[in-house]
């Protein structure tokens, strides 16, 4: 993941990003509570603090400069309010060109405050203006459209409902993409869709792929993918991306499907997580990444985002000193694993799989693994659970725990990766991460490995290493026993 991450870096400030959409101001007002009103059975805030964050289409475009694209935002915000001059005040700030915006005095800039006390949400105030564009703000949009938009822009619609994106101007915009041959993604919001034709990826989470399907009378018995299918054939898309919240993203086109399970963290806060998403996959498709390495990459991003309080833009130097999992070698959750395991494929990386109980370590173990990792760069070491263990070697064993069995491997430098399994074979396991290589120690036939089949159908190879006369874990324990007699 690392190196792909350096490579779209090197990339990254030679893309040219435009978000057009709903300017918005985040207002948090942290406060602490004391008491409850005795005017009504309601809690009274001390206010201790208040902070801001840029919203909507402006968190969308920066994103994008913390990722280090160059970036241009075209929106509309308040004339004479202080929430505009404070959207202004930051976008500068943060080094956002400031040229694509138009001071209204038709609207107001929309802003939501959130009441924040001991790190929760107790109430949110939204000040806003929906109505539909003037004349004047239409002409100006497209004005400040036409002279923005370069060839081969990616183009980010950012839309909240807040009333810049109305049918016409969204149609002025699909129309210059066209010419232009700019991607355009949407992140779409409302029960009219049809306003997006023309697009390229449209991007809904799981609410809003709903409401796409009652709008296009589709069945609601059928999976994302088959839905998805029909989407992208009546709207002309080239591929749907529907966010699933904490069970990941989904990708659908016409003619595949992807599917890539969110990344375990723990969740502070939602607010822009979708910002988010959308600003990574521009940032992929811009720098040519495949699908899954452009959904991958949204997926960690969004991680690390909903890891912080407010709305938050995540760069690519803090996903690699975080990189999500900071590292861990442990892991007992496979998905997790697999996720660390597809990025290091892409790198051409060869994954090499060997397991065992690894109850009592010994120099035969070792030998084990130092001749596994020869075979590849990155070395998996799968180890069976305390129940699988006394299901095949009796209630006696194992000596040590799973957690300590798995802690003591973790620690060995030829080591990369410890996944634990509860089945009698580590058959599903290595089906499910699909490694290069398998490895076992010479006590086994080639063609005995759980798992044998499934390496040679898939192309990969079963490894046997040579056996050391000596050392095994039951002699060990044998010989404990004499002495402790």
């Amino acid at each position: 993941m690392k190196n792909i991450i350096n490579k779209v870096k090197q990339f990254a400030k030679e893309k040219h990003v435009i978000v057009v959409g709903d300017i918005m101001l985040d207002e948090y007002i942290f406060g602490e509570v004391t008491r409850i009103s005795p005017e009504a059975p309601v809690p009274i805030i001390k206010t201790t603090k208040k902070d801001w964050s840029l919203g909507g289409a402006a968190n969308v475009a920066l994103n994008c400069r913390h990722i280090g694209c160059k970036v241009d935002l075209i929106g509309i915000v308040g004339k004479d309010d202080s929430r505009g001059e404070k959207v202004f005040s930051m976008l500068q700030q943060n080094r956002i060109d400031t040229f694509g915006l138009i001071r209204s005095n038709q609207r107001i800039t929309t802003c939501k405050k959130r009441v924040m006390a001991e790190g929760q949400q107790l109430l949110r105030i939204d000040v806003e203006d929906d109505k539909p564009l003037t004349e004047n703000e239409f002409i100006n949009l497209t004005s400040k459209l036409n002279k923005i938009i370069k060839n081969k822009s990616i183009i980010l619609i950012s839309d909240y409902l807040k009333g810049v994106l109305s049918k016409e101007f969204l149609s002025k915009i699909m129309q210059e993409a066209k010419k232009r041959q700019c991607t355009v993604i949407v992140d779409p919001k409302g029960k009219n869709f049809d306003k997006y034709f023309g697009s390229n990826y449209i991007k809904p989470n799981y609410k809003e792929y709903c409401q796409l399907v009652s709008f296009l009378n589709l069945s609601t018995k059928c999976s994302i993918v088959e839905n998805g299918k029909k989407i992208c054939r009546c709207l002309n898309l080239d591929g749907l991306i529907v966010t699933l919240g904490e069970k990941g993203i989904q990708f659908v086109s016409e003619k595949k499907d992807i599917y890539i399970p969110a990344c375990q963290k723990e969740v502070y806060d939602l607010t822009g997580a979708g910002d988010t998403v959308i600003a990574f996959l521009a940032l992929g498709f811009s720098v040519g990444l495949e699908m899954k390495q452009c959904l991958m990459l949204a997926n960690h991003a969004a991680a690390v985002a909903v890891s912080h309080l407010k709305t938050y833009a995540v760069s690519l130097d803090e996903l690699i000193d975080k990189n999500v999992e900071h590292c861990e070698k442990i892991f007992h959750n496979w998905a997790m694993l697999k996720i660390e395991l597809d990025w290091l494929k892409l790198e051409n990386k060869k994954i090499v799989f060997t397991n065992g109980c690894f109850d009592l370590l010994h120099s035969g173990h070792l030998h084990l693994l130092q001749e596994a990792k020869k075979q590849g760069n990155i070395l998996v070491v799968a180890v069976n659970t305390d129940d699988s263990v006394r299901r095949f070697k009796g209630n006696q064993r194992p000596i040590k725990n799973i957690d300590e069995r798995m802690r003591l491997l973790s620690a060995m430098t030829v080591v990369d990766f410890v996944v634990s399994f509860d089945q009698d074979t580590p058959k599903e396991l290595i089906e499910y991460l699909h490694p290069n290589v398998l490895v076992k120690g010479a006590d086994y036939y080639k063609e005995k490995v759980a798992g044998y089949d499934f390496m040679i159908r898939s192309g990969g190879r079963v490894h046997i290493v040579d056996y050391q006369k000596g050392y095994a874990t039951t002699n060990l324990v044998k010989k404990i026993k004499q002495f402790t007699c």
